[in-house]
């Protein structure tokens, strides 16, 4: 049995084992997926485990708050990894770590479906400066974006994205939300019920679309609110999705069975509302 896992701090909401196993399964690969909750001061140590070929794992998913700084444990990154500044994928082969990032690739293509969205000469607001903001700026960019803002608690690690950073605060966001096609969610307001104060929601154009990258739950205050003045909305759950397909097919070589594993999805949400 092939071990994969993913990692980060917390990790017990994660759906990743459902949807990476029912696949697994379905397929008839010789694959295990397994969540390991990882501490930011375990990481070297963990990472020292799996080089020395004792932990019997041959890839793994990375999410919060390891994306950036896993960078420095492994032995190659993507070009597209490198330039984003984190990763989220991980293969270990004859004694190498090489890190991708399928953040960025499966966050478009889950925006193309549901709403055909097109990034190209479109004006953009990024919520948020992790390592998913990251993944998708270098996304929409590389997708012909005509002007990509990204704003920020800490204004700082916004800058470090961009120039074209903006204090998470609502004056200052009332002087863009009229002129953006795309706003997105890639903070962690949303977790739980939580929910942004004072986002000028009225100030969008009805051409807008507000997109959230978290699906637990599925439809967020920030998508429920979007939805009852008319906006088009974008759910998370369709990134995470193919973010998880395109990792499957870098650990297996082979194409998902993406039906099985949005089904997978679906139930474990259902199960665990």
């Amino acid at each position: 049995m092939t071990l994969i896992a993913i990692i980060g701090d917390p990790i017990a909401h994660s759906l990743s084992p459902a949807m990476q196993n029912a696949v697994f399964r379905k397929m008839n690969l010789p694959y295990l997926y397994l969540p390991i909750r990882v501490t930011p001061g375990e990481l070297p140590s963990f990472i020292k485990r799996i080089k020395n070929d004792r932990s019997g794992i041959t890839g793994f998913n990375v999410t919060i708050p390891h994306k950036e700084k896993v960078m420095k444990c492994l032995d190659w990154i993507s070009p597209e990894a490198r330039a984003i500044g984190a990763v989220n994928t991980v293969i270990f082969k004859k004694g190498r770590l090489m890190g991708y990032n399928t953040d960025g690739r499966g966050y478009l293509r889950s925006l193309q479906e549901k709403t055909h969205f097109t990034p190209r000469r479109k004006r953009i607001l990024i919520l948020g400066a992790g390592g998913a903001a990251r993944a998708i700026l270098y996304a929409l960019k590389n997708a012909g974006a005509k002007k990509i803002y990204v704003s920020n608690r800490t204004l700082r690690r916004a800058t470090k994205l961009t120039r074209d950073s903006i204090p998470l605060k609502a004056k200052e966001l009332e002087k863009i939300f009229p002129s953006i096609d795309l706003l997105i969610n890639a903070t962690s307001i949303g977790l739980k019920g939580t929910r942004f104060k004072n986002l000028p929601l009225s100030l969008l154009s009805k051409r807008v679309i507000v997109s959230d990258l978290i699906y637990r739950p599925l439809m967020t205050p920030l998508l429920r609110d979007a939805k009852r003045r008319g906006f088009k909305i974008h759910p998370g759950l369709g990134m995470l999705l193919y973010q998880g397909a395109e990792s499957f097919r870098l650990w297996t070589g082979k194409k998902p069975d993406l039906a099985v594993m949005r089904k997978a999805l679906l139930d474990a949400l259902e199960r665990n509302q």
